[in-house]
């Protein structure tokens, strides 16, 4: 028990370091997501096309090949990343897919009249999207949005197969030291006991608002 107290700053330093890269992925996600979403919709065959493309390949390759492909092809290619910025890539590139996938289902859900009535009023397409479509859209879209950003917190764990001391990884590195030190099972049970529930205080907050909205929403 003493030598799990000891070795609370460096959980905690774990902990924060898995909110951080948890954070800086959804920001990236749901920002580059929405507007990849929104070119699956355009009518331009290239970008159309193009945004198809790669919402098909990211989220068809499993999260851990992603991770890495970036963490261990770029630097053939002669980009040396840093293991915190390669996870953000990786982890980001799985997410801007779904969430892209998201975004174009609920803007291709709302009827196509009401773009058609836009249009008769005398809207442009850019003011059709911003005022009548992105509107109902994201009532649609959000709780999915959410349910992939609760996975995407999930799989910042795998981040340990490419370096990173993440939340986990430093439970691992505590057990291995304890368990050098003698100390019995129940330091170990303790300790992946608060691993799974650091990971529940990140992700159970994210569950229960999407199952809030889709209640809120009618969706």
């Amino acid at each position: 028990m003493n030598a799990i107290i000891e070795s609370l700053p460096f959980l905690l330093k774990g902990f924060g370091y898995t909110v951080w890269l948890s954070i800086c992925c959804v920001v990236v996600s749901v920002l580059v997501g929405v507007i990849v979403g929104v070119l699956r919709t355009l009518e331009n065959t290239v970008i159309r096309l193009a945004s198809k493309i790669f919402i098909d390949v990211f989220r068809g390759i499993p999260t851990l090949v992603v991770l890495f492909l970036v963490f261990f092809l770029l630097p053939t290619i002669g980009f040396q990343l840093p293991n915190f910025l390669s996870a953000l890539i990786g982890l980001s590139l799985w997410a801007i897919a779904n969430v892209a996938e998201a975004v174009r289902g609920s803007i291709q859900s709302i009827p196509k009249t009401q773009t058609e009535v836009s249009y008769a009023l005398g809207l442009n397409y850019v003011d059709t999207m911003m005022y009548v479509i992105i509107p109902q859209a994201t009532k649609r879209v959000l709780p999915s949005i959410i349910g992939v950003l609760t996975n995407l917190v999930q799989s910042t764990s795998l981040t340990v197969l490419i370096g990173n001391v993440e939340f986990l990884k430093s439970a691992q590195i505590t057990i291995e030291r304890i368990t050098m030190m003698g100390s019995n099972n129940t330091a170990v049970f303790m300790l992946y006991t608060l691993v799974l529930a650091g990971y529940f205080i990140i992700c159970y907050p994210l569950s229960l608002w999407s199952r809030n909205l889709e209640n809120r929403l009618k969706v």
